[in-house]
């Protein structure tokens, strides 16, 4: 399991815990008190190691017409760019064990409203090379694909992906409007969440967070989307489902909050991952990028 799995346990019904689950937990308690440096580094691949799936049909006949080519980034990955019609370009940016085909629902009724959508698959999921992955690491390829294809009109970005758009952004990137489904805001609280839910202790929660704020130079706090989205002048709006149970409804009020003039739509039962493919959220969405440059979405 990784940390913004769309399809894993945390997004599912409550069930009865498979025998499997219940083991691993009690695994991971063990460790923990005899080997908490170990567990926090068996913790850590698990965070940052995002899980490939296969392409469901619907996305399949999405990707009808895509055109691709690829972006080098800094240090040699070579990613796929996915591209639809013209004019104005809006961003597609996946979640953590996404991929480009989950967002491309978007691009007809964007590409029908006049612009021009781009979808990518970044490194460690989808077509794209790597294995390991972490939101620093996205937020720089966010920066380098919005500095690529120049300023954006829009960006419609799910769970890391909205985390990696905001940090992006605090960077930055150059992106007009914003529209984010279940938007992740602390990743601190999305780590312990994770631990917790395999049985690794509170100690080893904060080990892994150190080993990652070691390795990759960035405190978590640095990372927190209410204290970049004070510093906001572009439009966003939030669509995020009460009960969801991957990233917290919290997160996405949270965020809203502290980020001047953002909008909060709040769905229910629509979960993490199904939020992406509701039709009125999909034609807010639309219809909040084809809107008026100044003024609010209209309800």
């Amino acid at each position: 399991m990784s940390i913004a799995d769309p399809s894993g346990p945390l997004d599912q019904p409550t069930q009865a815990e498979p025998l499997t689950i219940r083991l691993t937990r009690a695994a991971a308690a063990i460790a923990s008190r005899g080997a908490p440096d170990l567990s926090a580094g068996l913790l850590e691949r698990i965070f940052t190691t995002p899980r490939r799936y296969s392409v469901p049909a619907r996305e399949r006949d999405w990707m009808v017409g895509a055109r691709t080519d690829h972006l080098e980034l800094a240090g040699g990955l070579r990613i796929p760019l996915y591209r639809w019609g013209s004019g104005p370009t809006v961003l597609l940016i996946h979640g953590m064990s996404g991929r480009g085909s989950q967002m491309a629902g978007f691009t007809a009724p964007l590409v029908a409203a006049g612009f021009s959508v781009v979808a990518f698959d970044a490194p460690g999921h989808g077509a794209a090379p790597g294995r390991r992955f972490s939101l620093p690491e996205y937020a720089q390829v966010v920066l380098q694909i919005a500095a690529h294809l120049g300023p954006l009109a829009g960006a419609v970005a799910h769970s890391v992906g909205a985390a990696a758009a905001t940090v992006a952004m605090g960077a930055g990137a150059e992106i007009d409007r914003l529209v984010y489904f279940a938007p992740l805001e602390d990743m601190a609280d999305q780590l312990l969440r994770l631990a917790r839910f395999l049985g690794f202790s509170t100690r080893v929660a904060g080990r892994t967070q150190h080993r990652l704020e070691t390795r990759l130079g960035v405190p978590m706090e640095a990372l927190r989307g209410r204290d970049i989205a004070r510093t906001m002048t572009r439009r966003l709006l939030v669509f995020h489902d009460r009960y969801d149970r991957m990233v917290p409804f919290s997160d996405g009020a949270t965020l809203v909050r502290h980020w001047p003039g953002a909008r909060l739509i709040t769905t229910e039962g629509l979960g993490h991952a199904r939020i992406l493919r509701d039709p009125d959220a999909l034609e807010r969405t639309v219809r909040f990028f084809a809107g008026p440059m100044s003024g609010h979405e209209s309800s």
